[in-house]
């Protein structure tokens, strides 16, 4: 593939900064190519296209990771598994960053009916999480239906447990199936927060930026945990023999980072209903 002849695993791992800019710019060409080839499919098509472009060079990713956990284990063992993947962690948030600043320039300078048509699914979906009535790029949003502060931490941490549930099965399935739920969520936060920018609502955007910091990193980590745990697991199976002392470190690993999901889950809808 022409993205593994430009930038190698290796140099990645050693570099996890470099993956913000080849998401930033998979993702751009993504938009770009799908828009012009299938216009009102493109909200869809950009996370499966972003996945299908980076999943042989993550896919590597994790497997050199698991190598050198094999080679190391009895050194490995000794540290927190935290430490023993903080590459892998470094690599997936930069990839999210890069995807969701492409779209979020994307959200500023093309035009409104265009925007409109392109990503209609994360409009809609927008939509289901804030609870608004209506929700337009130009118009204004109606509040919807007054919810308690149980029902709305119910809602948040139901859905968020099912899309880390997601990342961590799309992972275990297909190796590097998370891509897909990370990119299609940096695009759902570039676009709401965009749409601020658009409408001249420059002192809401920092305003309600400042807002979602508390919580939000707590839910994007509660991904990367659910992904990283499904990636390692899925590789560790195919690599490892069964009963070996790599294949018990890669399984407690993993189990430790659902573990941790789960409960930044939690931790981060109990901070966005009650804080």
């Amino acid at each position: 593939m022409v993205l593994e002849s430009i930038v190698s695993a290796r140099e990645v791992e050693k570099r996890p900064a470099d993956m913000l800019i080849l998401s930033f710019f998979i993702t751009l060409i993504v938009v770009m190519t799908s828009y012009f080839i299938f216009p009102e499919y493109t909200g869809i098509i950009l996370p499966l296209l972003v996945t299908i472009s980076m999943t042989p060079l993550v896919y590597k990713i994790f497997a050199v990771e698991e190598r050198i956990e094999r080679r190391q284990a009895e050194k490995l063992i000794h540290i927190g598994f935290v430490r023993r993947h903080e590459k892998t962690i470094k690599i997936l948030t930069y990839f999210f960053i890069g995807s969701f600043l492409a779209v979020f320039l994307l959200m500023l300078v093309m035009p409104e009916d265009v925007l409109q048509m392109m990503f209609k699914p994360q409009i809609d979906a927008i939509k289901a999480i804030t609870g608004y009535a209506s929700y337009t790029i130009s118009g204004s949003a109606v509040s919807g239906s007054a919810m308690s502060d149980i029902d709305v931490f119910e809602m948040i941490t139901i859905n968020n447990l099912k899309v880390t549930g997601f990342a961590f099965l799309l992972s275990f399935l297909f190796s590097t199936g998370s891509l897909f739920i990370l990119s299609w969520n940096a695009s759902i936060l570039a676009i709401f927060l965009a749409t601020f920018v658009r409408k001249g609502l420059v002192g809401e955007f920092f305003t309600f930026t400042i807002g979602i910091l508390p919580h939000t990193p707590l839910e994007m980590f509660a991904y990367f945990f659910g992904a990283i745990a499904g990636g390692m697991l899925s590789v560790g199976f195919i690599r490892e023999k069964w009963g070996g002392r790599e294949l018990h470190l890669v399984l407690k690993d993993s189990l430790a980072m659902l573990v941790i999901a789960v409960f930044l889950v939690v931790l981060g809808a109990a901070v966005e209903a009650y804080i």
